[in-house]
């Protein structure tokens, strides 16, 4: 069952892409302008440990659904490598299906209980350090919606990865477009009755509930695998789960690293912020990192709605699809970011002081950020695509990488004083030493080919189809 990347998944995954930019852009005046400089702040500092907790998952997201495409694609043995050429055959082994399926559903409960544990103990430690001597209590209220948020979305984790596994992108786009929909509604609505961070985070709750809601009841529409997987009456034993979370973990536990180190080099610096700078300070900053981010995720939208293909490519060896379908994803991303930074530069920057008229943009600031989350999100593409062929021969880099970001960051921002600049250049110094550059050459070698052959292939194909 050879997966394919339909025109609806790259349809929805762009409609999921930017109602999530949009509602960012949207609810951003809401918030700039209902709350004050502390609350934003404070908000930012919210989302940027939701973030770290959703970390706790520690690579089984992709690892799981990876594993769900090679199955689907015909493979009868898991292996640490993910793919065994001689046990790949036609049709699907429907009880290794719903033994994956299984084991990923105990280990996310079990994510979701210590998540919890963590956030309710030493995570309320760290907001009242940093809220003392705020006068309103309110951020309490707030900050119990945000672990209730956390605990749910790791608990239903296992929909979306199902999901991903199955190929549907549309599915998981069109639950993540009605979710910041709503988020998007209830918030403002609530902001503009004078709710403030409190409102914002039922917003966020709401999120929450719909997303994983709705990606249950997309993942039950496909009829086909699920009728297949009610196929299999055979007991799923302790010894068979134990097996599967033995291999899936080989990469697992890599690919958690990478993503704990990608967070360091990007989300965390809202909590540096809040460590170094005051809360104010840190909301300001916090808003440039919002559009960057939007920018990154609306550019890498493309080559994300193939990695089910890529990986289904691998799994059947062909390479050159695998060649075809990396090429035509680095030219659009980098097509979408550049133009996407001049827009936002024109056109929303200008905007900020009219919600926020004491909001200090630097423009120059937020092209820096932008430079330095483009050329960062480019190499965890190809890290993306290399893992697809399941190896992660870049855990040590990012994980260096985060350290000496992080380090710098503490000097730059402590002893030399250099504000929220020794943010970006901390952290943008210690990837362009490696990483930027490592990881599209590895993946070039790889199959065979280059970084400007990459281009000229991805040319040639996007105008053959502008052509027909």
């Amino acid at each position: 069952m050879a997966l394919k990347t339909r025109r609806s998944d790259i349809i929805w995954n762009y409609v999921g892409t930017v109602v999530s930019m949009a509602s960012g852009f949207i609810l951003l005046p809401l918030l700039m302008r209902f709350l004050s400089g502390d609350e934003l702040g404070l908000w930012y500092v919210y989302l940027a440990i939701a973030n770290l907790a959703m970390l706790f998952e520690f690579g089984f997201t992709p690892t799981f659904a990876r594993n769900i495409v090679y199955v689907l694609s015909g493979t009868r043995r898991l292996t640490a490598t993910g793919r065994d050429a001689s046990a790949v055959r036609k049709g699907i082994d429907w009880h290794l299906l719903n033994t994956v399926i299984r084991a990923s559903k105990l280990i996310y409960a079990g994510i979701a209980s210590i998540t919890l544990l963590i956030l309710v103990t030493g995570g309320t430690v760290y907001i009242s350090h940093i809220t003392y001597g705020m006068k309103d209590d309110g951020h309490w209220g707030a900050w119990i919606l945000f672990c209730l948020s956390i605990f749910l979305n790791l608990y239903f984790l296992y929909s979306i990865t199902i999901l991903r596994g199955y190929g549907d992108v549309a599915g998981e786009n069109q639950a993540k477009t009605i979710a910041k929909a709503m988020q998007l509604i209830v918030s403002g609505v609530l902001l503009i009755m004078g709710y403030g961070l409190l409102g914002a985070s039922i917003g966020y709750l709401t999120n929450a509930l719909l997303l994983r809601g709705f990606a249950i009841i997309r993942m039950r529409k496909h009829r086909d695998i699920e009728a297949g997987r009610k196929i299999d009456k055979q007991p799923i034993t302790f010894k068979e789960i134990q097996s599967v979370l033995g291999t899936v973990s080989h990469l697992a536990w890599k690919d958690g690293i990478v993503s704990l180190a990608t967070y360091a080099s990007t989300q965390a610096t809202s909590i540096f912020c809040s460590l170094f700078l005051t809360l104010e300070q840190t909301g300001t900053y916090s808003v440039l990192l919002q559009l960057a981010t939007a920018l990154y995720n609306f550019a890498a939208a493309y080559p994300r709605s193939f990695l089910p293909a890529l990986q289904s490519a691998y799994a059947e060896n062909n390479r050159e699809q695998q060649k075809n379908i990396i090429s035509a994803s680095i030219v659009v991303y980098w097509i979408l970011y550049i133009a996407g930074t001049i827009g936002v530069t024109a056109i929303i920057l200008p905007l900020l002081p009219l919600f926020k008229p004491d909001v200090d943009v630097d423009y120059s600031l937020f092209i820096a950020l932008c430079a330095y989350m483009a050329l960062l999100q480019q190499h965890s593409i190809f890290c993306s695509f290399i893992i697809s062929m399941n190896e992660i021969p870049y855990m040590n880099g990012f994980l260096i990488a985060a350290v000496a970001g992080c380090a710098l960051v503490c000097l730059f921002c402590g002893p030399m004083r250099m504000g929220v600049w020794g943010l970006v250049l901390g952290q943008a110094f210690s990837q362009i030493m490696y990483n930027n550059w490592k990881w599209p050459l590895y993946l070039c070698q790889r199959i065979d080919t280059t970084y400007i052959g990459l281009w000229h292939n991805g040319i040639n194909q996007w105008c053959k189809r502008l052509h027909h």
